[in-house]
């Protein structure tokens, strides 16, 4: 059995998991349960994003014994979470308007407008969340998996499912996109991609932050 202080990898505890062991799956689920809530608040808010995160997990464990090892956890979990997002979306549109991640943004206003009060009074992260925003979901992803979680292109790559090479295009692509919105939104430039991401954080990690700010605190 998987101890709960034994330092077992993400790899080991799914194992002891498929083998029986209820408590090495529910270590499991809380060592990734925050970041998988925070990637989908910024997208949905946070009730939705509580039920995706839900069902994310939901799905890790009634497809756990078809982990074969070719991805990480960590990334499988990820990719897991990034299908539930497009099919939410998808879900979303009207009359069954097309929606693909590589092509098209997901334009969720209630959720758009919490964020920018968050930098209320500070128009350059406002323009560089906005411009975040406006790039197609997977662009978003790809900066976000990368900038605040850390994640390599090999990382991406599996959480994504492509080839190395080809995550390695898509994150230029999507650097050069969102220096090109933020230029048009109000003539932002390269240089001000990492305050780009430093606003996405702080509302990322505190999703309280923007109600605290509209109470003056």
């Amino acid at each position: 059995m998987v101890g709960r202080d034994d330092g077992a990898s993400d790899e080991a505890r799914l194992h002891a998991w498929i083998d029986g062991d209820a408590a090495a799956g529910n270590q499991l689920v809380k060592r990734h349960y925050r970041r998988i809530l925070l990637f989908f608040h910024s997208k949905v808010g946070p009730e939705l994003g509580r039920d995706l995160t839900q069902a994310t997990f939901e799905t890790l464990c009634a497809n756990k014994v078809n982990f074969r090892g070719e991805a990480s956890v960590l990334t499988y979990l990820f990719g897991i979470a990034r299908w539930k997002l497009v099919h939410h979306v998808r879900k979303q549109r009207l009359h069954g308007e097309r929606f693909e991640p590589l092509e098209h943004s997901a334009e969720l206003p209630d959720v758009d407008r919490s964020i920018t009060s968050l930098f209320m009074g500070r128009q350059r992260e406002t323009l560089l969340v906005r411009a975040l925003r406006s790039l197609p979901l997977d662009d978003q992803l790809v900066l976000e998996l990368k900038e605040y979680e850390g994640m390599t292109s090999r990382q991406l790559a599996e959480v994504f499912e492509v080839g190395r090479d080809t995550m390695s295009s898509r994150i230029n692509y999507a650097r050069q996109r969102l220096t090109a919105a933020g230029a048009a939104g109000g003539r932002i430039g390269a240089a001000d991609r990492l305050d780009a991401d430093r606003a996405r954080r702080v509302h990322a990690r505190d999703p309280r932050a923007h109600r605290r700010r509209g109470r003056g605190g």
